[in-house]
């Protein structure tokens, strides 16, 4: 690569940055990039020579402090091209808190509120600005915001919409880069539409300017506000800033707060009554004594950055170039079967190479040689082990992972009450990712940094050569071959109440051996734990719905006559709704096996149905390694259910499963129903005539696709039976089978003993325990070593492991 800089970049990184000395690869940069050695030894320098007060005051010391944040303010405004007569800077914390400031104009907005629009790639602190207007839309893409600017007035405008409009939007999403049209202001201020006369822009430039120039020379083009931090500029010191255009100012005026610093005068006994600052914006706004000691550090941070890098566009050029690179290397790499590792969320306008569009970051997930997906946590935790900083989780970017991750709105409520939280390791549900990795790239990154990552992904997660024994998968059953077909599937949310037929079109999920949302709930009386078993609950029915996320329930139940002479019964329907995925009190509960509903509603519901004070409960989601040490043992848990398969015609009408076809499988060991196996549990002798039978889910520990992650059937799946005999000719079921017995890999640390599938997930775990001193105390009571580099090195076993090496055994 061409040499950009005035100095060659491995030069700066040795003098400038010597923490990126020996083998650290850091990949982090839109969280902040690294400051520069020399910017901390002037800053130091300065405030050791010098004194400075708060700049509330007449005094020498405080009269440096103010003239020193003024040149820096207009530092700030040269830096971005942004004429001092348009343009003011208020400094503060970060970009979120430029964000509250305009915020805590727009919300003290007089009825009927303001309206708000956000693009789908905004970061968290955008999107919060929607619970304070009176309407919000999501734009879920450029071509939504270009048809928004397009539509008619007619089209638009309606007579009960607020006065005035907020528009924001990321100049860079935070997750992948996609650099987004910066004339989208231009449009709207030149727009003849109603709707656009009255509408702010406010412009999230946090991530763009760290490798991007900000260009604000022309004013009427330009958004109304901007806010950013300095710290991912320059990373030092740690200060924010917003930049309004002072046509816009007016605005302001509707903030009601005041603090500090930004009034003239203020009675506070008897009358209230206050004065505002007006001569500025900044004086209006800066509430409070200013950061004035990270306002002067960034004096120093604009002088140092034009002498290292001399403009942005230097900067903009070099990390697009050292972008594509990693790109072009990362779609390039694959399995031994062709299959792609890495599957990179880049936004379909945006191009890398071309820093109009596209900035210097990755957003991506890996997959395995079978198409499964490789957790982001794993991914994070063995980087550590090569020391590589990089990013995973959500990135405070929520409409970006719920666009390139494919999650609907209650996939992700469904999530975060399986316990999904922002850079936790739950990675893949439902066959989707909950999370991504991200790589970003910055001033000081090199050629080595992209070299390191590329190797550590070939390396690690690369299978380069097809395994000795491959994993034997299931193919689809050949009609002709077919024993018999499902005729419905049908699950019972609350144990001993009806069940829900799952709709055809619907694949049902198979988690921890039973279908998804089955015993789930049961009911219980008032004060009680044990699960109600009562003849009257038979007559409630629910009915899933999982796009609304909610569990609704009829019962029939009957009443007296509200006449007094008048004994005789009535029939009537009662309903209540019940969301799927509330996180109920963290209060404690009487059972560490079940959460109560304390709902009113839901009590006076089973009371009524039932006759009896009661209500409903939720099975907690306790680890099964956590059953033995719960303090209730009365209760059997809905997970130690196995499912239910029975024939249509004379099957007992609770089971999950209903065939039609042969009746073989009521004499056969295994079965196998689409691409899923399961072993059938015989009855005992007593039930001999029971048509039903249990089935346990076989899953296959080396089959890593993501049928195998996301394990599911759906009505009208073939269906074969195997006896124990014949099982040996199916290689998928005797893969099944072995995995049954196939000795998983269990932590050998004290107090902990987690178990694990794969060899990799106990490496990711063991290295929570090794962090930094490399050794760690085995149950054993001795001293284990790791070694690093033999547990990096992959065995040619029927699926990837890696070798643990503890002192004196393997």
């Amino acid at each position: 690569m061409a040499q950009v800089y005035k100095r060659n970049v491995a030069d700066i990184r040795s003098l400038e940055y010597p923490g990126l000395s020996g083998d650290m690869t850091y990949l982090d940069h839109a969280g902040t990039t690294l400051y520069a050695k020399s910017l901390m030894d002037r800053f130091c320098t300065d405030m050791t020579k010098e004194v400075f007060g708060n700049p509330h005051s007449a005094s020498p010391s405080s009269m440096r402090s103010t003239q020193r944040v003024e040149n820096v303010r207009l530092n700030v405004l040269r830096f971005f091209n942004a004429d001092p007569e348009h343009f003011d800077v208020v400094f503060v914390a970060n970009a979120t808190a430029a964000v509250k400031s305009v915020l805590d104009a727009f919300r003290d907005v007089e009825a009927p509120g303001f309206w708000y629009g956000y693009h789908s790639d905004a970061h968290t602190s955008l999107v919060g600005l929607r619970q304070h207007a009176a309407e919000s839309r999501c734009f879920e893409s450029d071509q939504a915001v270009d048809q928004w600017l397009e539509e008619s007035a007619c089209e638009q405008k309606h007579s009960s919409s607020p006065a005035i409009g907020l528009f924001a939007y990321p100049a860079q999403s935070n997750m992948n880069g996609h650099r987004l049209p910066l004339d989208w202001a231009s449009r709207i201020r030149n727009s003849s539409h109603a709707e656009h006369q009255k509408m702010y822009i406010l412009l999230d430039a946090a991530a763009y300017v760290t490798t991007c120039q900000l260009d604000l020379s022309d004013a009427e083009s330009a958004p109304d506000f901007i806010a950013l931090s300095f710290y991912k500029i320059f990373g030092f010191p740690d200060l924010g800033a917003l930049i309004v255009r002072k046509s816009a100012s007016d605005i302001f005026r509707c903030r009601r707060y005041f603090g500090g610093g930004t009034v003239e005068m203020v009675t506070a006994i008897k009358t209230a009554w206050h004065a505002k600052k007006e001569q500025t914006i900044h004086d209006q706004l800066e509430d409070g004594t200013l950061a004035f000691h990270s306002i002067i550090a960034l004096g120093h941070a604009f002088n140092l950055h034009e002498e290292l890098y001399g403009s942005m566009d230097n900067i903009s050029r070099y990390t697009c170039a050292l972008a594509l690179d990693l790109y072009n290397r990362l779609v390039s790499l694959r399995h031994w079967n062709g299959q792609a590792v890495c599957e990179i969320y880049k936004n379909p306008d945006s191009q890398y190479g071309n820093s109009k569009t596209q900035g210097p970051t990755i957003a991506f997930n890996i997959r395995n040689p079978q198409g499964g997906w490789v957790g982001k946590s794993e991914v994070e935790s063995l980087a550590v082990v090569r020391n590589i900083h990089l990013r995973a989780g959500g990135v405070c970017n929520p409409g970006g992972i719920a666009t390139f991750c494919h999650l609907d709105y209650w996939e992700l409520r469904r999530n975060f009450f399986e316990g999904v939280r922002c850079g936790n390791d739950i990675d893949i549900i439902g066959g989707k990712p909950t999370g991504i990795v991200r790589v970003s790239l910055g001033a000081m990154s090199s050629q080595e940094d992209v070299n390191r990552f590329v190797n550590f992904v070939d390396e690690v997660f690369v299978e380069k050569q097809q395994p000795i024994l491959p994993a034997a998968l299931p193919m689809p059953i050949p009609s002709d071959e077919a024993e018999a077909a499902v005729e419905r599937i049908q699950v019972f949310p609350i144990m001993g109440c009806l069940g829900w037929q799952v709709p055809q079109s619907l694949c049902w999920e198979i988690r921890d051996a039973v279908l998804e949302y089955d015993w789930n709930w049961c009911v219980v009386r008032n004060g009680d734990t044990t699960p109600l078993d009562h003849p009257g609950m038979q007559s409630i029915r629910p009915q899933l719905d999982l796009e609304e996320g909610i569990l609704k329930l009829t019962a029939s139940i009957k009443k007296f006559s509200d006449f007094s002479t008048d004994r005789s019964t009535r029939e009537c329907h009662e309903e209540i709704t019940i969301p799927l995925w509330d996180v109920l009190s963290n209060t404690t509960q009487p059972s560490p096996r079940l959460e109560i509903y304390d709902s009113k509603a839901i009590t006076s519901f089973f009371t009524a149905a039932l006759g009896i004070p009661s209500t409903l409960a939720r099975f907690n989601k306790i680890p099964r390694s956590h059953w033995n040490n719960a303090s209730s043992t009365a209760l059997a848990l809905p997970h130690e259910q196995a499912l239910t398969l029975s024939a249509e015609s004379q099957g007992e009408p609770h089971a999950n499963v209903i065939l039609s076809g042969s009746s073989r499988w009521k004499y056969q060991r295994y079965i196998r129903i689409g691409q899923h196996y399961f072993e059938i549990l015989q009855p005992a002798a007593s039930q001999a005539s029971d048509e039903s039978r249990r089935l346990v889910h076989l899953p296959n520990i080396f089959d890593r696709s993501l049928s195998a992650q996301h394990p599911s059937i759906r009505s009208g799946d073939y269906v074969q039976t195997f006896s124990a005999d014949t099982a040996s000719h199916d290689p998928a079921l005797c893969a099944c089978i072995v995995s049954r017995s196939a000795g998983r890999h269990l932590c050998p640390v004290v107090n902990c003993r987690r178990d694990f599938h794969f060899a990799e997930d106990l490496l990711a775990h063991f290295r929570v325990h090794d962090r930094g001193e490399n050794a760690t105390k085995i149950s054993n009571g001795s001293v284990g070593k790791v070694d690093i580099d033999a547990m990096l090195k992959p065995t040619p076993k029927r699926w990837r492991r890696w070798k643990l090496v503890f002192a004196g055994r393997i």
